[in-house]
């Protein structure tokens, strides 16, 4: 026999990976029981089923920075979760994490980012005011858990516990309706806070590409940034393609060696490991991420579009309210068991970009 059973990957993890990773064998299980597969692990079948979500393809015309109707080679929230996905599988690789759950994580992170990025959270937040607020990050884990009824049997997607902990990673407002079994929050996985790294990584360097692309700043002006020297100098090279992914190599390169040292002064039974670049980097990541919001996030260019989305969302939001009879059969189903405005939020929440346009003409 050739081929490799989930037994053989669950037996190659408990051999192969450091002290702190999480092994499949330990996810905590689903609440809904199912049959073991019998060629993937637990983790490899939630990265799957996410992969193939509804609210997953929506990334594909939701904003990252740049509308996504704007051009065809900006990033959106799914370009980005397919390279944050990539760079988390490779850093817990090189670290003998679990990358399989990493990947799960990164796939998921942004499932329930709104339409408008994070201009559109804040409208959503202030319309849920009193109500439980909204974040993105709460808002992922009620997708996978409730919204994203693939089967029928109202738990969502069913995945395991380690990944749901793993997408309340930062805060979530109080009074956010979550699964019981959620709450009180726990400590998410080593692999979880590799992911929320991996992502700071993936948005800086590309933000700092699509911005250049944009013309919202010039690469005269990014030299002027500790990281591109570096990056250009490490390239060898003044051309952009080959500095900016190098930017993303010495992030990564960096994050790897730092949480390496960490793991290794921190063996099984001492206090987890911190996950964080060194301190050189991190000052030049910082410097990055200003130089971001001056010219970039906060461009009039950008802000008129992300302020025009928000007022969008706020218009359907108060219409949808005032007429329930809008909201699609299915989701007005909800409203006995959710209220009113946990509704029309989550609907809003799942929207497009472009149909948010197209339901507030």
């Amino acid at each position: 026999m050739v081929w490799l059973r989930r037994e053989d990957h669950e037996d190659r993890e408990l051999h192969w990976l450091c002290p702190w990773a999480l092994p499949s064998r330990n996810s905590g299980g689903r609440r809904l029981a199912e049959a073991p597969d019998a060629l993937r692990t637990d983790f490899q079948r939630d990265r799957d089923r996410v992969l193939h979500a509804s609210a997953f393809r929506r990334l594909q015309h939701k904003t990252q920075v740049l509308a996504a109707f704007e051009g065809d080679h900006h990033r959106s929230r799914m370009t980005h979760s397919l390279e944050v996905a990539q760079m988390a599988r490779g850093v817990a690789r090189a670290l003998r994490c679990n990358d399989d759950l990493a990947e799960a994580i990164a796939l998921a992170h942004d499932l329930g980012h709104p339409p408008f990025g994070h201009v559109g959270e804040r409208a959503l937040d202030e319309q849920m005011a009193g109500r439980g607020g909204f974040r993105h990050n709460a808002q992922g884990a009620r997708t996978v858990d409730y919204l994203e009824d693939r089967y029928g049997h109202g738990l969502g997607l069913n995945l395991t516990l380690a990944v749901r902990r793993s997408l309340l990673k930062g805060r979530v407002p109080d009074g956010f309706p979550l699964s019981p079994d959620l709450l009180p929050k726990q400590s998410p996985p080593l692999e979880a806070h590799l992911v929320d790294l991996c992502d700071k990584i993936a948005y800086l360097s590309h933000d700092l590409d699509d911005g250049l692309r944009a013309g919202l700043f010039s690469e005269d002006q990014a030299g002027e940034l500790q990281l591109w020297r570096a990056a250009r100098a490490a390239a060898g090279t003044d051309n952009r393609q080959r500095v900016v992914s190098e930017v993303t190599s010495l992030l990564i390169h960096d994050l790897v060696a730092t949480v390496d040292a960490a793991i290794a002064d921190n063996p099984a039974g001492s206090p987890p490991p911190r996950v964080q670049h060194g301190a050189e980097m991190t000052a030049m990541a910082h410097e990055l991420l200003v130089f971001l919001r001056e010219r970039f996030y906060r461009a009039p260019r950008v802000l008129a579009v992300m302020e025009d989305g928000a007022d969008r969302i706020r218009k359907v939001f108060a219409s949808l309210c005032a007429d329930p009879s809008k909201l699609p059969e299915w989701t007005q189903a909800r409203i006995d068991r959710d209220g009113l405005e946990r509704t029309v939020c989550d609907y809003v929440a799942g929207m497009t970009d472009r149909y948010l346009i197209k339901a507030s003409s």
